[in-house]
């Protein structure tokens, strides 16, 4: 009948799909030094839909597990120059660095000695000879629903290790204007803090604050006073050193971390933020000049400052006379006289 028909043909439609889905999933590697039993099973195992490839003994199956890595791993158990249980022993060696594989160790030992003997050197399952077509489609039926979930399993891992340290990035970013917060600023000062005092390692800090903020912002509006704060983070960004560190320190307040710079190297690069901002001439409200920042800058220094925040004091004083003295300057805090002198310079 047309019913029966239609059914027959969906049946095969259907196992035709089951086995090309296992196909593109699935690769098995079969390994037996006697030609027609790896023959034999080879031409049963790309029946079933599986990709497959065949090598006569342990060393030749490694080399070709070396470039390309099999799902299954279906060997005899004794082989020349190198047997199953050795090829076992590698495959799980070097599964701690790389994808796992299902190994199904055959052999013509029958007994459940050598049963025990198998699983417990690291097999995953064991198929006595001679094979049975029936019983292998089984096995390997059982080993494809192993594999995909562990590539289901090894996927997610990836997917969640990666949002983790997507999440861990982003927490660390200001999202207004796209630099280091606060949190990744005290993790880096902390670091810093951490190699000046145990390998007297150079540090100097400096904050940035943008004159008359507060009167832009209530002239042009809070939109107008995010942009602002955007363009002048991107500039200070711009004009740092790869290996710099820039943050926001908060409010209009950038924090500036400059590894390996004196007192006076850090005032030259401050003055050169400090102008790279001018010279974006960003007119003030009512047009009655340009948006400027003044900078106070100060070198760590080792066994005068007690600590970060004894650091950041000194900066931020340092800041508070730059504003003092006129804004749009760059003032550096004098080094404490119980500070440990400077390192000598490494010679070349």
């Amino acid at each position: 009948m047309w019913w029966d028909e239609h059914r027959a043909r969906g049946e095969q439609l259907k196992r035709k799909s089951d086995i090309d889905e296992r196909a593109h999933e699935l690769h098995v590697l079969v390994v037996d030094d006697d030609f027609a039993t790896r023959e034999a099973m080879r031409n049963a195992i790309t029946s079933f839909g599986y990709e497959c490839r065949t090598a006569r003994d342990g060393q030749e199956a490694w080399e070709l597990l070396e470039i390309i890595h099999a799902d299954i791993v279906v060997s005899d158990w004794r082989m020349p120059r190198v047997d199953g249980l050795e090829l076992l022993r590698r495959i799980r060696e070097k599964e701690t660095d790389g994808p796992s594989t299902y190994f199904i160790l055959t052999s013509d030992y029958g007994d459940k000695r050598h049963y025990v003997l198998g699983i417990e050197a690291g097999a995953d399952d064991y198929h006595a000879k001679p094979f049975d077509p029936d019983e292998l489609r089984a096995r390997l039926s059982a080993a494809a629903r192993v594999v995909r979930l562990q590539k289901k399993l090894e996927a997610k891992s990836v997917r969640l290790t990666r949002d983790s340290q997507r999440s861990f990035e982003l927490a660390r970013v200001d999202p207004l204007t796209e630099i280091a917060n606060r949190l990744r600023m005290d993790e880096d000062l902390s670091v810093a803090w951490s190699l000046a005092n145990r390998y007297s390692r150079r540090f100097s800090a400096a904050l940035f604050d943008v004159d008359w903020f507060k009167a832009y912002n209530d002239d042009q509006g809070h939109l107008a006073g995010d942009q602002l704060l955007r363009r002048v983070a991107h500039a200070l960004r711009d004009g740092l050193r790869q290996g710099d560190g820039l943050y926001r320190y908060g409010g209009e307040e950038f924090l500036i971390l400059l590894p390996e710079q004196t007192i006076g190297e850090a005032m030259i690069a401050c003055d050169r933020l400090r102008s790279l901002v001018s010279d974006m001439h960003i007119p003030t409200p009512a047009g009655s000049g340009i948006v400027t920042v003044s900078a106070g800058a100060a070198e760590l220094a080792g066994g005068a400052d007690t600590s970060v925040e004894a650091w950041l004091e000194r900066v931020d004083k340092a800041l508070y006379r730059a504003k003092a003295l006129g804004r749009d300057r760059v003032e550096g805090a004098p080094t404490p006289p119980n500070s440990m002198p400077a390192p000598a310079p490494t010679p070349a």
